[in-house]
């Protein structure tokens, strides 16, 4: 009996897909006898990863469904993302291994064009799941949707009116992708036969996600929020392919050095060299940003999700500081006031600098050269200006006024000020881990410190010895002034030369 009779008596309890046509089908199949579409749920998208969930929808050349098949899997590890996939481990406790289902895998693909949305992903999970088993899994080529429609599957089932219910539950998604294939097969490129290994065992055994207890999942991170919204629209296919892998890896905020290598071996199987992967990024970042404009308000959260995935991409953090910025101004209310710390930048043509100070002098406030945390309001001649004592003024939330403003007011006026809704942040990377964290733009923190976990970690270091040793003196500390910020630090005095900058503006 070949592979197509086991499926003639159950043809009928499928709804068929509507028809493209035997030929192109057929040639499409590239000489396979029936195309089988795939969709796994992973535990995450790296070689270490597992298939969590697997669904298989097998057509034949006439696009009609002639078999379903589906099963969780027990990854023998943590499920990952459950926001993602909606499963957990308890969803999977009684559910079979890989092993125990590789058999049934691989009965419906041998000889089956394969098809998916983002191909590459699927292929590459199920041929590392083969490879743990000693067997190799080949497929050439296949039928990939992503390259034919250049979008998302949730945006492509409903540009093309194709339900899509329970997504990124393995059997609607395959069962989405098949009746979207039927409808852009003449956009796709041709597949070929894959080869699955023979003579492995097959138990037969299958643990559906409708046959165990619904599970209630926590909240979803807030970049998982925003992710969601995101269509990268115009994009190639490759670079698309890239996205959907980079937008699960970066769901936890965290690539570390080994993620890092592995997304960049993704990016040159997909084709695509560092200059092009850079600017994936970015535009990633990008649409992230446009996601969270959409309501025109950045809370706190969602600039705290904005940086760290800048950092964790290696994209300059100003890109989120500046385009958020419109979003996260509001107005406050000031008083000037004797001793109060003034610093003034651009040039207003009708009050030139000196007549500023001047006043400020007279109304008893300090005049500084430069924007520091102890600066109480930067006057600015114009309001948008990204002058660099303005981005500072403004990452430390300081208020702002115009030179106008200023030189009407007196002591005691209520001055309206632009100011922050949300506080600028700057992001701490632990060097060892490549965990992340925010803190104030104002705060002292360096740009790079262990965590509290590797911190925890680190051995502790050796009693000093009971031996009798020479007493040395103490080094001499001497205390510098940054040109940068204007603040003071104390170091242990050195030979060569002094730095100009302190460590905070140094970086």
């Amino acid at each position: 009996m070949g592979f197509l009779d086991r499926f003639k008596k159950v043809t009928d309890a499928f709804e068929p897909v509507p028809p493209m046509g035997t030929a192109e089908f057929g040639t499409l199949a590239g000489g396979a006898d029936r195309i089988a579409v795939v969709d796994c749920e992973t535990t995450g998208v790296y070689n270490s990863d597992r298939v969590v969930e697997i669904a298989i929808v097998t057509l034949d050349l006439d696009g009609q469904i002639i078999d379903k098949w589906e099963t969780l899997v027990q990854p023998q590890r943590d499920v990952g993302a459950s926001h993602i996939h909606g499963l957990t481990a308890e969803s999977v406790r009684d559910a079979p291994t890989f092993a125990d289902v590789a058999g049934d895998v691989a009965i419906r693909l041998h000889g089956a064009c394969l098809a998916a949305h983002n191909l590459a992903f699927d292929r590459r999970m199920l041929v590392n799941e083969y490879s743990r088993l000693g067997a190799d899994l080949a497929v050439l080529s296949g039928l990939d949707t992503l390259t034919a429609t250049r979008c998302r599957l949730s945006v492509a089932c409903s540009e093309h009116r194709i339900p899509l219910e329970n997504a990124h539950s393995a059997l609607a998604d395959a069962t989405a992708t098949a009746t979207l294939l039927s409808q852009v097969l003449a956009g796709c490129d041709q597949g070929s036969p894959a080869a699955a290994p023979v003579g492995l065992t097959r138990s037969g055994r299958v643990l559906r996600r409708r046959d165990v207890a619904v599970v209630v999942l926590p909240d979803p991170p807030h970049i998982a929020q925003l992710a969601h919204a995101l269509n990268h629209d115009g994009l190639k296919a490759n670079v698309l392919a890239y996205l959907d892998v980079l937008g699960r890896a970066i769901a936890d905020l965290h690539i570390d050095a080994t993620e890092r290598a592995e997304l960049a071996t993704w990016a040159a199987e997909l084709g695509l060299g560092a200059a092009q992967t850079a600017q994936a990024h970015r535009r990633y970042l990008n649409d992230l940003i446009d996601a969270a404009l959409e309501d025109t308000i950045v809370t706190e959260a969602e600039l705290d999700a904005l940086l760290r995935v800048a950092s964790a991409l290696g994209v300059e953090p100003k890109t989120v500081e500046q385009r958020t910025r419109p979003a996260r101004s509001t107005t406050s209310t000031i008083a000037l006031a004797s001793g109060m710390s003034v610093t003034f930048t651009g040039d207003d043509p009708m009050r030139p600098r000196p007549l500023l100070e001047n006043h400020a002098t007279q109304l008893g406030m300090t005049v500084g050269n430069n924007v520091t945390k102890e600066t109480d309001v930067l006057v600015v001649y114009e309001n948008d200006t990204s002058s660099g004592k303005a981005t500072k003024a403004r990452s430390y939330g300081l208020p702002i006024i115009t030179t106008e403003q200023f030189a009407n007011a007196g002591l005691g006026d209520q001055i309206e000020a632009e100011a922050s809704s949300v506080k600028a942040k700057k992001v701490v990377t632990c060097p060892e881990c490549h965990a992340t964290w925010t803190v104030s733009a104002k705060s002292g923190e360096r740009n790079s410190r262990r965590c509290d976990d590797c911190s925890s970690a680190r051995p502790q270091p050796k009693p000093p010895s009971t031996s009798a040793a020479p007493t040395t003196a103490s080094p001499s500390v001497e205390t510098l002034t940054c040109s940068e910020c204007g603040q003071t630090w104390s170091r242990e005095r050195v030979r060569g030369r002094k730095p100009h900058r302190c460590p905070d503006c140094a970086g």
